[in-house]
């Protein structure tokens, strides 16, 4: 699972850690005197049952109804655990410190999260620039190449397909969400075509866009294709946008997949291009990631939340964060974590917080619209890693992730 992303919440600017430096006190955040109960320090795990007795946020986004199950704000106290960025969020267990991950060794540094960014609203700009948007459409798990999948780029602003779960049949609210709103547009991934491939590697960012390295470990590894590319021109930059992407052809092999909080930086252009991968979920990795933990097979009417926690800093990639604990608004009967191998997707049963690759999935989550959030030990504090809002379509993938908006790649 790759490149997860920004969409603006209206959450307050929160948390912050004496120590600033570029070591192990890496800076965390802000302080935001309306909102102390998100800097308690760690004593223990007793906010996962006794309630919420501090103050909270008091501010939630406006897409997200109050009235879902767990939502919370100051006025709406949660029956379990803490109020975290209008979510009620269980405190990770003892001994779940974050730390962030280089994504270019997969090894957890000895660094805190940059959370400077919680809390902050991307809203679109008056005037934009535009590049054009190229990557690969990742595929999260096993399954085909991605080849023959329609990619569309939608603007966040306005976004509100809520109608189309009104429409009668499966089938009819498949056909409105794919046809919902008007993209600035659109392509269908094709083979990727390098002009070369290399004979041997050790890393995924040794072969060409489209291809992987397997068996790096078993006389040499080789480049083998995966996915297809795609590409897009006249994508606005700095701008909150949605990628949609579905496939056209064995529709029973995929299920649709939403990517939200993507945002396309102007700094990270080179020569009018900027790389962000799509993704697309096979029907096994589907199948697979409810097996694995004992939960029963995902209503067709219900969907399903992933993504990875990364953080905030702007001058490098954005950094995955490990032992997070998650909570959502409307939730599913389950959120399930990983292990710590890139390209292992089968989640741990008994895993309670984000990987140091700061992943996660969301199970059987009902459609509409909803919120995440998350709560973390950062430098002897428990700290919200801010909330976000999501939508859920139908037997599809909502992909979501945050605060940071700096992409990760595995390929360049």
């Amino acid at each position: 699972m790759k490149n997860w992303i920004v969409l603006g919440s209206a959450a307050t600017l929160l948390i912050c850690s004496s120590g600033c430096g570029d070591s192990g006190t890496r800076g965390i955040g802000k302080v935001d005197a309306t909102d102390t109960g998100e800097t308690t320090p760690d004593t223990g795990d007793a906010s996962e049952t006794s309630g919420d007795s501090s103050p909270t946020e008091t501010t939630a986004d406006a897409t997200v109804p109050l009235a879902l199950p767990n939502a919370c704000d100051a006025a709406n106290a949660c029956s379990t655990g803490v109020c975290r960025s209008g979510v009620c969020v269980v405190d990770p267990p003892l001994g779940a410190v974050s730390y962030i991950t280089d994504p270019t060794t997969n090894e957890e540094s000895d660094q805190w999260p940059d959370l400077d960014c919680v809390g902050v609203t991307h809203a679109a700009p008056i005037a934009t620039s535009t590049a054009t948007l190229y990557g690969s459409v990742a595929r999260f798990g096993k399954g085909r190449k991605t080849i023959g999948i329609h990619v569309d780029v939608l603007l966040a602003e306005g976004f509100d397909p809520s109608a189309c779960n009104d429409e009668p049949t499966p089938d009819a609210k498949k056909t409105c969400f794919r046809n919902y709103g008007t993209p600035v547009g659109s392509a269908v991934s094709v083979a990727s075509a390098p002009a070369n491939v290399p004979t041997e590697c050790e890393v995924h960012e040794q072969c060409p866009l489209g291809y992987q390295c397997f068996d790096p470990n078993e006389l040499g590894g080789r480049c083998e294709e995966q996915f297809g590319v795609y590409e897009i021109a006249g994508v606005p930059l700095d701008t909150p946008l949605i990628i949609r992407s579905y496939t056209t052809t064995s529709e029973a092999q995929w299920h649709d997949t939403w990517m939200f909080n993507v945002i396309l930086q102007a700094d990270q252009v080179e020569s009018g291009r900027v790389q962000y991968d799509a993704q697309m979920v096979s029907e096994g990795q589907w199948v697979l990631t409810t097996n694995t933990v004992g939960q029963p097979p995902i209503a067709p009417e219900n969907g399903a939340v992933g993504g990875r926690l990364r953080d905030c800093q702007s001058n490098r990639d954005s950094w995955p964060i490990a032992d997070v604990r998650l909570g959502l608004a409307n939730p599913g009967p389950a959120i399930v974590y990983f292990n710590n191998l890139e390209d292992d997707t089968v989640p741990l049963i008994d895993r309670e917080t984000t990987d140091i690759l700061g992943r996660f999935a969301a199970l059987d989550v009902p459609a509409g619209w909803n919120r995440i959030a998350g709560a973390a030990r950062v430098d002897g504090q428990l700290v919200t890693v801010g909330g976000v809002p999501v939508f859920v379509a139908p037997n599809s993938l909502s992909i979501v992730s945050w605060p940071g908006t700096q992409p990760y790649w595995r390929q360049r």
